[in-house]
């Protein structure tokens, strides 16, 4: 009995042990909070997993690559304002691929724009990574009207129809649905341009509030014990008393969002 829990023991810590050396240095500098440095050892690697955590690691540097860029272009002498940002976004083009960074000018930010989220998705979609590469893309490009958002997610939806990534975009559905039932009563101008009266606008607005509340009905009902389920029970408790949880995931013009978010 000794000998068998021995080696019971032993082939326990021989397996923790392959599975640390199969970490590389780009995921151990990441799961270190060493973003740039990760960033820079994923750069020009080609497999799924090395383009999805490159992608996450720019992710992560957006705050850093943003503070040093406005200090440079426009906190120092002579520093060149939205010409040097441009330059910058460029320069980190050059380090992590083209299309990699964009200057965003009405933003004043320079912006990761998921090149390589798009990469996984095109190069690998059946690999474990392309669920998860989807959704983050996906998650850039929710800002416009809902005609052109909500089909977005549906398409995902169809292409991805159960594990984690779906939870997380059947949640996101109810949200931006909820996103919508909002700017129907405090922004409507951005759909309507002030066009309806507040009757017509309850009326239209209702149907996504709805929408809303059914799905987060059926996520509390099928994913309960999940991440996705429980968000989805506080929120459809605050939907039912016509309140929300203060947050915008997408729908509004992005010049727009800076002072709704102030304004909620």
């Amino acid at each position: 009995m000794k000998n068998i829990f021995l080696i019971i023991l032993f082939v326990t810590l021989n397996l923790a042990a392959t599975a640390k050396e199969s970490k590389s240095e780009g995921d151990n500098l990441f799961e270190a909070g060493q973003y740039e440095s990760a960033a820079k050892w994923y750069a020009g690697k080609n497999t799924s997993h090395d383009l999805l955590c490159l992608a996450k690691s720019l992710e992560k540097m957006s705050d850093q690559i943003n503070t040093t860029a406005e200090r440079k272009c426009f906190r120092s002498k002579g520093g060149g304002g939205g010409e040097c940002m441009k330059k910058y976004a460029e320069s980190l083009n050059e380090i992590y691929g083209p299309g990699s960074f964009e200057y965003a000018e009405h933003l004043v930010f320079i912006r990761y724009t998921g090149a390589h989220y798009k990469k996984i998705e095109e190069g690998f979609p059946k690999s474990d990574e392309a669920a998860e590469a989807a959704y983050m893309n996906l998650t850039k490009n929710l800002v416009g009207h809902p005609d052109a958002v909500l089909p977005r997610i549906t398409l995902f939806l169809k292409k991805y129809p159960d594990g984690e990534w779906h939870r997380k975009s059947l949640l996101l559905w109810a949200r931006i649905n909820e996103d919508i039932w909002w700017i129907h009563r405090k922004w409507s101008w951005v759909l309507y341009n002030w066009t309806l009266s507040e009757e017509e606008l309850i009326v239209k607005a209702e149907p996504y509030r709805q929408e809303a509340l059914k799905t987060f009905e059926q996520m509390i009902k099928k994913h309960s014990n999940t991440d996705e389920g429980k968000a989805a029970k506080m929120e459809y408790e605050l939907l039912k008393k016509y309140q929300d949880d203060g947050r915008l995931y997408g729908i509004i013009n992005e010049a727009s969002v800076e002072g709704v978010k102030a304004f909620r």
